[in-house]
């Protein structure tokens, strides 16, 4: 049984490595396609991002992925009212209006595929000001400061 769990653990290791390697490579093209591949990816990426935004807690407004106007909606990480009074901290796409307040409006694996491709574009500048603001918060000694900046490294790094 244990050596079943290490397997496992092995297992998901290298599909997370998988998923963050094939986000990393398309943030680099020219053209993004859009296909049931770069869909799982994006959701294991939103999986993952609300695991290390519930172990931060720090707050940042990332890059614009609008697809009508630029800056119409943006990359947040925060504590999104997700579900009626039930705040969860993730990244979610947000209407960046003033009066919408960072509205959560879509999981990345929940855009449009205009706006994926946006998103995975966005990725390498998210992950660097998200890794500045973990930095600026103190938090680069736990596990998961630790992992954005392993992140933000990986998408910025010439493949």
């Amino acid at each position: 049984m244990v050596e079943l769990s290490v397997f496992i653990f092995w297992h998901l290791t290298d599909i997370m490595k998988d998923f963050i390697r094939h986000l990393a490579e398309q943030s680099r093209r020219d053209v993004v396609p859009v296909n049931s591949a770069l869909d799982d990816a994006l959701t294991h990426l939103d999986n993952m991002l609300a695991g290390i935004a519930s172990a931060l807690q720090v707050e940042y407004i990332g890059p614009y992925v609008g697809v009508e106007t630029l800056k119409a909606h943006a990359m947040v990480v925060r504590a999104h009212e997700w579900q009626i009074h039930q705040p969860s901290w993730s990244m979610k796409i947000c209407s960046a209006i003033p009066e919408a307040n960072y509205r959560a409006e879509w999981p990345v694996q929940g855009a449009s595929r205009l706006r994926k491709k946006l998103i995975v574009k966005a990725l390498p500048d998210f992950f660097t000001g998200y890794a500045a603001a973990v930095r600026e918060a103190g938090k680069t000694d736990t596990t998961a400061g630790q992992r954005v900046i392993a992140l933000q490294q990986q998408f910025n790094t010439p493949g």
